[in-house]
């Protein structure tokens, strides 16, 4: 299948999904970035959830430098 007949990847936040028009374009690396409290680490952890809801496994990094 070539990528861009691919289905778009849930984000595992339904108003995301739809902002996204279905949700992340598979083969893609995408950067999450924002202030302190902004929510990256909720969307993350949402898209891992949607992840193990569809049976695929998963894998949580965190790095922080001060």
């Amino acid at each position: 299948m070539q990528e861009l007949d691919r289905p778009p990847v849930s984000t595992g936040i339904a108003g995301l999904d739809d902002i996204l028009r279905g949700g992340f374009t598979p083969s893609r690396l995408y950067l999450i970035e924002g202030n302190p409290g902004s929510g990256k680490t909720t969307l993350s952890l949402q898209f891992l959830m949607q992840g193990v809801r569809q049976g695929e496994r998963t894998l949580y990094v965190t790095l922080s430098e001060t």
